[in-house]
This record gives C-alpha cells, sequence and structure tokens, in this order.
C-alpha cells in the first residue's frame, strides 16, 4: 500500500476526498434532518451520485441549502478523480505500477544476485558487464528517469536512496551475494557500505572512491575492494602507451562478452580431486579439463600467480581457470556454474 502510493498518490487522495464527502454527508443529514445512519446514507448516495430518487422525507430549508453544498462539492470531486484516472491511463502509468508490483515479488525470490547501488556512468558499466556474465542485479537509483530506462529495459530496480536501510532491504541485500556501491560521493558509499555489511556479514562489497584520503575509510568499513575510476583510466591510458600489446590481451579476455569468456573463478569447494589435501594437479587430472590454472587467491587475498602443480589449495580460496571459450564453456557445464 505505501510503495504504491507514490505512483498513485493523485488517485489516492480523490479517493480519500470521495470518502471524506460520504462522512460529510451522512453526518449532515443525521444532525440536520434526525435521520437514521440508513436513511442518511441513501440520502448522501443518491445527492452525490445526483440520480434524483425520492428523498426519505422533505428536507428542512437548511438540509435543502446542505444538500445544494453536498451536490456541488461531490461534482468537483467526481471531475478531479475522473482526470486523475484519465491522466493515469494515458501516461501509463498504472502499467508501471503493475509492472513495478510484480517485479518486486521477483526481488523478494532472489538469492545469491548483486545488489548495485547508483546507475551513473560507473553505475552502468558495471550493469553491463554483470548482466553479460549471466549475474542477476538489483539497481537501487532515486532518479524517476533512469528507474523509468531500467524498467524499460526489463531490468530489477529499486527507486530509492541506496543511503537508507530501507532501500538495501527491498533490495534483498540480506541475501545478496555481493554489493557493488557507484555513488558519486565517497560519504554516500561509506555510508552505505557501513549499512550493508552490518546487515550481511558474508557479502561482497566493492566501492567506488574519488578521494586517495577514502580509500582508508572504506576498507574499515567492511569494503572487500576499492576501486577508484580516475587513477584505474590514467593507468590504462598510460599502458597503452607503455605496453600496447599487452593491454589489448587483457582487453581480448575481458568478461564483458558473456559466452566468449577465457577466465572464470571457482570456489575451490566446487572443484572435485581425487587427493587430499586438495592440488592444483589433481583438481585438474579429476576435472579432465584443458583449462590452465593460472592462480589463486587464498582466504586473505594474496595472490598467487601460475602455482605449481603439486600447490595445496587451502579452504575459502579461489582458483583462476584460463582457456578458450569453449574449455571455458565445457568446464562450467561440467561445475554446474
Amino acid at each position: 500500500m505505501f510503495k504504491s502510493f507514490k505512483y498513485l498518490k493523485e488517485l489516492y487522495y480523490a479517493l480519500a476526498i470521495i470518502l471524506g464527502i460520504f462522512a460529510l454527508g451522512i453526518a449532515g443529514f443525521i444532525v440536520i434532518e434526525d435521520y437514521t445512519f440508513s436513511e442518511a446514507l441513501y440520502m448522501t448516495v443518491i445527492t452525490v451520485s445526483t440520480v434524483g430518487f425520492k428523498e426519505v422525507r422533505d428536507l428542512s430549508l437548511y438540509g435543502r441549502y446542505f444538500t445544494i453544498l453536498l451536490i456541488l462539492v461531490s461534482f468537483g470531486t467526481f471531475a478531479y478523480t475522473l482526470s486523475s484516472l484519465s491522466n493515469y491511463v494515458i501516461t501509463g502509468t498504472f502499467q508501471r505500477y503493475f509492472k513495478k508490483y510484480k517485479m518486486d515479488s521477483k526481488i523478494k525470490n532472489l538469492k545469491g544476485h548483486v545488489v548495485l547501488c547508483g546507475a551513473g556512468r560507473n553505475g552502468m558499466e558495471s550493469l553491463e558487464n554483470l548482466l553479460a556474465a549471466n549475474r542477476n542485479v538489483v539497481v537501487i537509483e532515486k532518479l524517476p528517469e533512469v528507474t523509468h530506462r531500467l524498467q524499460d529495459a526489463g531490468l530489477f530496480y529499486i527507486e530509492g536512496d541506496a543511503t537508507e536501510e530501507e532501500a538495501l532491504l527491498e533490495a534483498g541485500i540480506e541475501k545478496a551475494a555481493a554489493l557493488v556501491t557507484a555513488l558519486p560521493k565517497d560519504t554516500d558509499n561509506v555510508f552505505v557500505v557501513l549499512t550493508a555489511r552490518e546487515l550481511n556479514k558474508d557479502i561482497k562489497i566493492v566501492s567506488r572512491c574519488n578521494q586517495d584520503t577514502s580509500e582508508s575509510k572504506l576498507k574499515i568499513a567492511g569494503a572487500n575492494v576499492v576501486i577508484m575510476p580516475d587513477k584505474v583510466g590514467g593507468a590504462r591510458m598510460a599502458g597503452f602507451i607503455i605496453d600496447h600489446n599487452i593491454n589489448r590481451f587483457i582487453d581480448s579476455i575481458s568478461l564483458k562478452e558473456g559466452d566468449n569468456t577465457y577466465l572464470i573463478e571457482v570456489d575451490i569447494e566446487h572443484l572435485p580431486c581425487d587427493q587430499s589435501p586438495k592440488t592444483i594437479k589433481g583438481i585438474v587430472q579429476t576435472l579432465d579439463t584443458k583449462c590452465k590454472v593460472v592462480g589463486i587467491m587464498s582466504p586473505d587475498f594474496e595472490y598467487i600467480m601460475n602455482p605449481s602443480g603439486e600447490y595445496q589449495v587451502s579452504e575459502d580460496s579461489k582458483v583462476f581457470f584460463f582457456g578458450n571459450p569453449e574449455e571455458i564453456q565445457s568446464l562450467k557445464k561440467s561445475l554446474h556454474l
């Protein structure tokens, strides 16, 4: 009811006024004409609807004045209601409301999804890549013109302020696997990170950062990864001058193309192994895959590049596989990813 109010508030106002007129009419006929409740209700209905049926009994002078006032007020109210209803039909507000209602029901059933705060340039770039990787994403954005575009594209969204706990809860933060906060102000991102970490202790949080001084604050607040778009962009531009071919190669293995992925990350618990403890050689042999293990991320976020076959992988680690798109798709299918 409260969620729909912002969409249909004019119609709700009109309905509230109509109910008020009925209450006024009933009370007025009871007080002025000493009618019973049923008689007053009957008189109010035939007066407001202007159908012209016979009165319960002849009205007094004050009763007639009151009836005239009631007719004039109700006529204007019904005109306002009809205008509001027509406006909602013409502008498509009703359709948007019911589409939003249906979408909210789907969001409630999501689990292991990504919550994205802010649909600006950085946010939309993140959204595009996440969708290409077949991840469910719920966007929190407060600008109506942006949420309308998201709805037209059939995407999940919450229209609200990401710094408010209610918006995060509506987006299913408690059941989400990850959070990306790409708001323009560092203070807002810090607040979102703090709130999200409190609501979900295990969620992976990636935050945008604009100032060097804010990076440590975001990590203290609970962000796992802090990205500075300006610094990353500058480094990438310099990289194309210094190591042009290397940077083009990195672009070629981007996750952006979805089914053309060359590199994937897999939790160690999802990987079968005939040996104990699990080793790189044992994992590759058990999987019978042509993909190469190019790196490991330990539970404390230490990266081991090109580990040896005898390397023992600890619990809660991540394993990075590299291969051509067909090999990657075959590996994902065998792991049910």
